[in-house]
């Protein structure tokens, strides 16, 4: 045990996606820069996306723009987003995503060369080896990556971001890394809200457990401002292993159904307006349907061909095994039998909802020296995993 002190030009906390992406791009401007990544895992499988990913859901296809992007993400928000936060991402996202297919990613494509399209503004990708990918092209750059050291507190002057402090949770070293600048890119929070499963099952929860709002508390604890924490994520998931449901509803095209094999949707729209395209109008269906009796719902699996269940199982293998485990060891055959869905607890994360720290178009935070990426950025929902890289 001992303490360390490393002096840097710019430290990034969180060697996620948003943090990896980051120092790849600071050494693409800035060969001669000193970056410092502080890891609270390895980034080789850190982050919330360490289990992979299987479509990336924020694309402008031909036809679109980012003008439309915009509108959307306005329009599933009610209006309350920073408009400029979600332009500025709209522009840089097809560019980001043919960063990283340079990188390795594995990205479906048709016979034409373009992009295999699986909704309207998402792509398929083999991307179970993202957080590999990602940590390979850091170690091709100048980087030095301190893994499996947390990050505590920021390192502040009263006016100024300095640097941080990190504690070896293997060495229970205490770092002292000061920096000219730092990034923020630690993530959102899970773990605040009761899970939904009790007793030995109360890990299960959609948001990976090990991403606790660390960077949030940090910039709190200085005074930096932050926005929409009151804009929770609820996300409606696979009921157990909380696996995407939009693997199946949108890549397999299956119908949501409650108890009596219902289209229950249709119910809802209607009284909605006919407005088909909000997340959180599917999530209040599936909730009111088990208030009304007439639960528990379901993803009408059984009308998809062999072929179809194959494909299906190899998208979960992208990102969520644990459902593929499941099927196997209960004899569950998703042709035969539908899947049941139900929403999650809350979380606070930035990348599908909006909470984290007020910034400007540059990223900046309220507090000189500090910005954020990521889920750590507030203001701008919906940008997912490659909005997290722009």
């Amino acid at each position: 045990m001992g303490v360390i002190r490393i002096d840097c030009d710019i430290l990034i906390i969180g060697g996620g996606a948003a943090g990896c992406f980051a120092a790849v791009e600071i050494y693409k401007r800035s060969p001669d820069c000193n970056v410092l990544i502080m890891e609270k895992a390895h980034i080789e499988r850190s982050g919330c996306l360490a289990m992979g990913l299987n479509a990336i859901n924020a694309y402008i296809h031909p036809g679109q723009t980012p003008e439309s992007y915009v509108a959307n993400v306005e329009k599933q928000f009610e209006g309350v987003i920073r408009k400029d936060l979600v332009y500025s991402i709209a522009k840089g996202l097809n560019s980001a995503v043919r960063d990283v297919e340079e990188m390795g990613l594995p990205i479906e494509k048709n016979d034409d060369g373009t992009y295999k399209m699986r909704g309207k503004r998402s792509i398929r990708i083999c991307g179970e080896r993202l957080k590999p990918i990602l940590a390979e092209a850091v170690c091709k750059t100048k980087a030095q990556v301190l893994n499996r050291v947390v990050a505590t507190n920021f390192i502040y002057n009263g006016e100024r971001v300095l640097g941080a402090f990190g504690y070896g949770v293997r060495n229970s070293n205490f770092y002292v890394v000061k920096a000219k600048a730092v990034i923020v890119a630690t993530g959102g929070a899970s773990g605040i809200y009761r899970s939904n499963n009790a007793g030995e099952a109360r890990n299960l929860i959609w948001y990976c457990p090990w991403n606790v709002g660390t960077g949030y508390a940090m910039g709190i604890r200085i005074g930096a401002e932050m926005t929409s924490f009151e804009n929770r994520f609820i996300a409606l998931r696979v009921k157990d292993v909380n696996a995407p449901t939009g693997t199946i509803a949108v890549g397999a095209r299956s119908k949501r159904i409650n108890a009596h094999g219902e289209d229950y949707l249709e119910r809802y729209y209607k009284h909605l307006g006919g407005n088909k395209c909000l997340t959180q109008h599917r999530l209040l269906a599936t909730i009111e349907e088990t208030k009304a009796g007439r639960g528990p719902c379901y993803l009408d699996t059984t009308t998809l061909s062999v072929d179809e269940e194959k494909r299906l199982k190899e998208d979960f293998l992208n990102m969520n095994p644990p459902i593929i485990l499941l099927w196997a060891a209960n004899g569950m055959n998703p042709r035969t039998k539908p899947v049941e869905i139900h929403g999650t607890e809350p979380f606070i994360v930035g990348g599908h909802c909006q909470a984290g720290y007020w910034i400007d178009k540059d990223r900046r935070t309220t507090i000189p020296g500090l910005y954020a990426a990521g889920e750590s950025a507030g203001g701008a929902p919906k940008k997912y995993l490659i909005g997290s890289w722009v």
